[in-house]
């Protein structure tokens, strides 16, 4: 239809159409997807798997398929009885579990001072007297009263 358009003008004959005509991008068509999931054929063997026994076959293995029914009857409920301890004493030692005391780390007994980081009482004293003459904490007794002294003296001279 576009085409038929552009031939009718007399101008655009002559001109490429190509601005005019739509851009189709191409698809790679030939490309065929592959399913997700591959099934994985078997190999192939003439012979048949073997039949399952029977449940007589496996009485008569056993034996019970000779038994009266009092003796199997007795069978069984022997094996439900050991089936129910079995879960009794499981039950039990999960209700157990919380009674029972975590592990405690073991107690660390402080190390005595050694030998070799001795405290040298003569350096900290030099210390204790440095600071005390640089006057960094709270004044002494003396100290206030001096202060409180001078403060005396210098409101009465301004009287």
């Amino acid at each position: 239809m576009i085409k038929r358009e552009l031939a009718k003008d007399s101008e655009l004959r002559s001109q490429s159409w190509e601005r005019f005509l739509p851009q189709f991008k191409h698809k790679n068509v030939n490309k065929r997807k592959e399913p997700k999931k591959k099934t994985v054929k078997k190999e192939y063997t003439p012979f048949p798997p073997p039949q399952p026994e029977s449940q007589i076959d496996k009485e008569l293995a056993s034996g019970e398929y000779f038994l009266k029914a009092s003796q199997k009857k007795r069978q069984k409920m022997e094996a439900i009885k050991a089936k129910q301890a079995e879960a009794l004493s499981k039950r039990q030692e999960e209700r157990n579990k919380a009674f029972i005391p975590p592990k405690e780390k073991p107690v660390l007994k402080p190390k005595e001072a050694s030998t070799e980081t001795k405290i040298d009482v003569a350096a900290i004293k030099e210390k204790v007297k440095k600071a005390k003459n640089k006057k960094l904490g709270a004044l002494t007794a003396e100290e206030v009263k001096l202060k409180m002294e001078v403060d005396e003296k210098k409101k009465k001279k301004k009287k």
